[in-house]
């Protein structure tokens, strides 16, 4: 009997805690405001945890998974305060990708959508000029900053008239840019380049009369030019015909030759030469060998390759003289190119942009 109702009772002490404990825990989502308040900590820590992940993603180089990283923002939050800022690192994320319309086109959004003096507006403007100056695009960047007084879109305009060899142009809007930044650190980045424009400017270009003297010997002119293949090619051409000249130049036959039957007609200068029955007969005082040898000279086989040979040396004098601008130009771009790399516009682009983060 006591076992009986020690056992029952078990059960019965059992139930009441097992009800107990569920009422418990039923109270704690009694609360509408407390179920609204733990889902929105929920929805919080997701939402940060999205934000660090694909930051940590883009960091690290991983373009392509961060873009869908910020799609997913975009679709779990829709109108959120960091939207200006996601779509502005989908356009970094085409741009470090190369696609350049891509993003373009997400920079346009920002600039749709904010209002004109807005740092995010801002901020898509510099970074479409600087797409269009890294796909050589000049002509357009210095037709969106055209009568700008924006220090950041002056130093743009002063990279694309560089890059177009306007020397003055250039240094003028560096100026401007300086005397609007007025400020140390930027005089200091800006400095280097009236150095390097002055030095384009007083760049040594090839001249004519040394290009012409330098074509009177085969291939000099291009070489001058620093034009090697078209040197390289023009002496092998000329050393060619030269020894087809040479090896041309005369036709020698050796052996015993009857005179008679000769195709050359080698006919002895001696007034009392006979033929009788095919035996050649002479002065006493004239020997004819039993052999002989032979030489016919051909004018035409010499002339021939002489005649090429001045054309190709007149024509490669001719285009050397000819291509004196365009081997300028080739030997001042390398040189931009050289300075734009080592002084680069991203040294410039520290202007505010829309932070992917949240504060």
């Amino acid at each position: 009997m006591i076992k009986y109702f020690n056992k029952a009772h078990f059960f019965y002490l059992f139930s009441v805690l097992l009800s107990l404990n569920f009422l418990t825990a039923q109270q704690q989502y009694l609360d509408v405001d407390d179920i609204k308040k733990e889902w929105k900590d929920f929805t919080s820590f997701q939402r940060q945890e999205l934000v660090g992940y694909t930051n940590f993603l883009y960091n690290e180089g991983f373009y392509e998974r961060a873009l869908l990283g910020y799609f997913q923002f975009l679709y779990k939050y829709p109108k959120d305060e960091l939207e200006t800022a996601t779509y502005f690192q989908i356009a970094k994320s085409y741009e470090k990708m190369e696609d350049w319309d891509l993003a373009k086109n997400y920079y346009d959004r920002i600039i749709k959508n904010n209002y004109p003096n807005s740092k995010e507006l801002k901020a898509a403007k510099y970074q479409i000029l600087f797409i269009e100056l890294s796909n050589s695009n000049y002509d357009l960047v210095l037709e969106k900053t055209k009568d700008s007084s924006d220090p950041y879109e002056m130093i743009f305009r002063a990279y694309a008239h560089f890059e177009k060899l306007e020397w003055e142009n250039s240094r003028q809007s560096f100026k401007v840019a300086e005397s609007i930044f007025d400020h140390n650190h930027y005089s200091k980045l800006i400095k280097p380049w009236y150095k390097a424009i002055k030095t384009g400017e007083n760049a040594p270009l090839k001249k004519r009369t040394p290009a012409l003297l330098s074509s009177l010997f085969p291939g000099g002119g291009f070489v001058y030019l620093d034009q090697k293949e078209n040197a390289i090619g023009l002496i092998a051409s000329t050393v060619l015909l030269y020894s087809a000249m040479i090896s041309s130049n005369s036709n020698h036959k050796n052996g015993d030759i009857f005179l008679a039957n000769n195709r050359q007609q080698n006919i002895p200068l001696d007034s009392e030469f006979n033929i009788l029955e095919n035996n050649p007969s002479a002065s006493k005082n004239y020997f004819i060998p039993k052999s002989m040898s032979t030489t016919q000279k051909n004018p035409i086989i010499i002339t021939a390759p002489i005649l090429v040979a001045l054309g190709l040396q007149f024509a490669s004098g001719w285009k050397s003289v000819k291509d004196i601008d365009q081997a300028n130009k080739r030997l001042v771009v390398r040189f931009t190119g050289r300075v734009t790399s080592k002084l680069s516009v991203t040294r410039f682009m520290d202007y505010p942009v829309p932070e992917f983060i949240i504060k």
